[in-house]
């Protein structure tokens, strides 16, 4: 007699159950005889086998960065670290006690596994109890947030989390403070951000940048206005003439309301994205249900994908254009062009891990143009500045 739908269903959750618990089993149990003693200056990178743990795992050598690879996916992450020759150790997130057991082992994980809405806080809880700086690639402002919220807790434990060390946020939060530092007083920032500055074909975004889009579109629409985050209804437009071409922007809740706010001081933040299209109103009715989020992250599975092609992330440019303005109408502009952003951060994490291993940190939570000042961004190749 065929087996249910039921029957297979339950089957293939025992599989997976038995399966994780023999291999957490085995983890635990080899795991001092496999991790160097001497945590300093030793990286892991969680989420390794995704495009952009893989780009900064094959990019970690040019910046004296030796990473053991981790992740949840033992067959990926298998194939993976023997194409490139590093260790690796397969690791989950539910397991916290496993989890702080191989963090204790390490100065420093870069946590490249989103959605961060759903993987920061475990992550987090094991670094705080094993000691372990921390860095990731968010954009989430909510998730970000959270993370300042706990700012004591990271200095108690005297280490630093710095969020979002990627395109979201390393050049805007630079370029941000650099203007932000000419002008005296200044109330607001204004942030405008053209993706196609220099096009190229198959300039995508990866699955796992689509998937924590959808958390953050399914979420409420969040501004930063006079120090607060205020819900609001629809986002701003504009348009604006930049280097002879009109182009339209849309106002989004990019990361740097929290990240900008927190390293420049400035009360209100906005972000504004040149916009191809308009998106249509049952999309965004779609996100806000779990069934269509959920419909949505597995399209997004099948068909998006893994990230831009080579010679996407050679010829595509950013241009960012930031603003700051006082109260008495004096103003500072200046223009960042940037490289493709998944190729940026591949370079901005590891410049940031380079420094923490370097012994340029502290505790608590922490920006990178904060520590790191403006010029960070310029030391990633390709990132030109210039005052407008």
């Amino acid at each position: 007699m065929p087996m249910t739908i039921k029957a297979i269903a339950c089957f293939l959750l025992t599989l997976l159950v038995t399966t994780h618990a023999s291999l957490t089993l085995a983890t635990a149990r080899d795991i001092s005889a496999s991790l160097p003693e001497d945590r300093r200056g030793q990286v892991l990178i969680y989420g390794a086998y995704g495009y952009t743990g893989k780009g900064i795992a094959r990019l970690a050598a040019d910046y004296g960065v030796t990473p053991v690879l981790a992740g949840r996916n033992p067959d990926k992450l298998r194939a993976f670290a023997q194409d490139v020759g590093l260790p690796y150790i397969p690791l989950s997130l539910d397991d916290h006690d496993t989890l702080v057991t191989v963090l204790r082992h390490f100065e420093l994980v870069m946590h490249i596994a989103g959605p961060y809405t759903f993987t920061a806080k475990p992550m987090l809880d094991a670094v705080v109890e094993a000691g372990t700086h921390y860095v990731d690639l968010t954009g989430e402002n909510h998730v970000i947030q959270a993370q300042l919220e706990r700012h004591a807790e990271f200095q108690q434990a005297n280490i630093m989390v710095m969020p979002a060390v990627g395109f979201d946020v390393v050049p805007t939060d630079c370029l941000n403070l650099y203007v932000a530092r000419k002008v005296s007083n200044p109330v607001e920032l204004r942030l405008l951000m053209n993706n196609e500055y220099t096009a190229a074909e198959g300039a995508q975004i990866s699955r796992g940048t689509a998937k924590s889009g959808l958390e953050l579109l399914s979420r409420p629409l969040l501004m930063r206005i006079d120090g607060q985050m205020i819900e609001v209804d629809k986002p701003k437009t504009l348009t604006r003439e930049v280097n002879g071409n009109t182009l339209n922007y849309v106002q989004i809740p990019w990361a740097d309301m929290v990240t900008s706010w927190v390293s420049s001081g400035v009360p209100t933040i906005e972000v504004y994205q040149q916009q191809a299209g308009a998106m249509p109103d049952w999309v965004f009715w779609l996100i806000r249900r779990e069934w269509g989020k959920n419909t949505l992250a597995w399209l997004i599975d099948q068909f998006f994908p893994e990230g831009p092609p080579p010679e996407a992330q050679e010829k595509r440019q950013v241009q960012l254009i930031a603003t700051a303005t006082n109260a008495r109408g004096d103003s500072a502009t200046a223009e960042m062009i940037t490289p493709e952003p998944y190729l940026l951060t591949f370079h901005s994490a590891l410049i940031v891990a380079r420094n923490i291993l370097n012994g340029q940190w502290e505790a608590g939570f922490q920006t990178p143009a904060k520590v790191y000042g403006p010029d960070l961004a310029l030391q990633i190749p390709g990132v030109v500045r210039r005052d407008l």
